[in-house]
This record gives C-alpha cells, structure tokens and sequence, in this order.
C-alpha cells in the first residue's frame, strides 16, 4: 500500500468538509484494470467486465479512513489508443486523477509511463500529490 501526500506534506482529504465530492478520472492503458478497480471499489468485489469504449461513471462515498464520508465521482476513461486524445478533456476541472497500470504486463510498462509523462505535463494537469497503491486480485479457493 502507499500514501498520499499533498504539496504541503499533509494528506489532502484532511483539508476537505465531510460533505465534499470529488471528481476524479482513472485513466490508463487499454486493458490495465480500471473497470476492474472502480467497481472493486464500489461494490467490494471482483466483477467481469468488458472493454469500456468512452467512459463509465460511478459515484462513490468513503467508508473508512481519511475518506469516510467524503463522496468521489469517479469517471472511468477507455483507454485505448484511440481515445488517449480525449484524456485531456475529461481531465479539465478534475480533482484528481488516477492512473492505473498492469504491473504484471510489462511489456507495456514503457507505454504506461509515456502516458502517465504525457498526462503530467499538460498544463491543466497540476500534480498535487503521488500515490502507489498495489491491488492483488483475490486468490480462488
């Protein structure tokens, strides 16, 4: 697990109302796992997905931690290579932006991190904080 930290070395939720709600985009490759994420987030499980061409959208309240009570709108963004040019756009007025990578894919490990460069020098994209999080899939019993 990792942490997050804001430009002052506080966590950022703990600036927040209770009632806030954050927009945040999850963005990466095709196939490295952001459905898979969101709705692990959702609903506490593993649920089987299909490609996301366009974007999905999920609201989302904490329920534990820094975050309990905070909501989070979270919008899914495809990401292949066709709709990258379109990140830029769902990024705008954001709150946040999580990029999800395969760690067990590397093969496109090089492809991940011109993205990630890419989406950190737009200038609409002020990276405020770091976070390194590993998801492990649940084991079969």
């Amino acid at each position: 697990m990792g942490t997050t930290m804001g430009k002052n070395g506080g966590h950022f939720l703990d600036a927040l109302p209770s009632q806030a709600t954050l927009h945040v985009v999850m963005l990466g490759l095709d196939s490295a796992g952001k459905t898979t994420a969101l709705y692990r987030l959702k609903f506490d499980q593993y649920l089987n997905t299909v490609p996301t061409i366009g974007f999905n959208c999920e609201k989302i309240q904490g329920t534990a931690g820094r975050a309990k009570g905070i909501h989070f709108l979270i919008w899914d963004v495809g990401g292949q290579e066709k709709l990258r040019p379109l990140w830029r756009s769902y990024t705008r007025c954001t709150d946040g932006i999580l990029f999800v990578v395969d760690s067990v894919d590397v093969e496109r490990m090089e492809e991940a991190k011109m993205e990630l460069l890419r989406m950190a020098k737009c200038p609409d994209n002020q990276l405020l904080s770091f976070s390194l999080e590993t998801v492990e899939p649940e084991k079969s019993k």
